[in-house]
């Protein structure tokens, strides 16, 4: 069934390189690279990870300072629920683009999944600072001042986040809807 999903989604990767080869003056070595990092973009939406990272571990051999590749290894180290070794491919973006904020994000997520909520704060800052009306970021700040027990920050980045969120859509903790929770319980208790 995995390898049907991989064939379907390699038709579009396929269309692309036939189309990047007639209509594009790329080199060779460009074809190749965008052809590989299709393949495995198609390993990984079929879930077979583990021929994913070898392909993108070959473009690294090519190039071994592509983000996208970075950002894409550690996505899949973080889909497995292996945050701690998604960690290094994260650091290795935001080292090699001190500004990318999707790379300190989700730096960010893994310490919060991995309860470093202090790690996960500092990165935050860093969003924070590149794009202050990043609602998740704000809400994951949020999240981790509540979990560290800082209730007045929390509900700070909490209300920050509501206000950068146009269509209202934030899930924030239980700091600002704690009246609603204490209502749920009184009625499970009288239940």
């Amino acid at each position: 069934m995995k390898i049907f999903r991989y064939l379907f989604h390699m038709i579009p990767v396929l269309w692309s390189l036939i189309r990047d080869i007639i209509f594009r003056s790329l080199s060779r070595e460009e074809n190749r690279l965008h052809y590989l990092f299709g393949k495995a973009n198609a390993y990984d939406q079929a879930d077979l990870s583990d021929r994913s990272i070898r392909i993108y571990e070959e473009i690294l051999e090519k190039d071994p300072d592509s983000i996208p590749v970075f950002m894409n290894l550690g996505g899949i180290c973080f889909r497995r629920g292996m945050f701690e070794k998604a960690i290094p491919y994260y650091e290795k973006v935001v080292r090699l683009n001190p500004k990318h904020y999707q790379g300190h994000y989700w730096l960010a997520v893994c310490y919060w999944e991995l309860e470093r909520y202090y790690a996960a704060i500092n990165t935050l800052e860093k969003v924070i600072e590149f794009l202050p009306t990043f609602k998740d970021a704000l809400n994951l700040m949020g999240d981790c001042y509540e979990r560290v027990g800082e209730g007045a920050k929390a509900e700070h980045y909490y209300l920050k986040a509501i206000s950068a969120d146009p269509e209202g859509r934030v899930i924030h903790g239980g700091i600002l809807d704690r009246s609603n929770q204490e209502k749920k319980r009184e009625e499970r208790v009288r239940h």
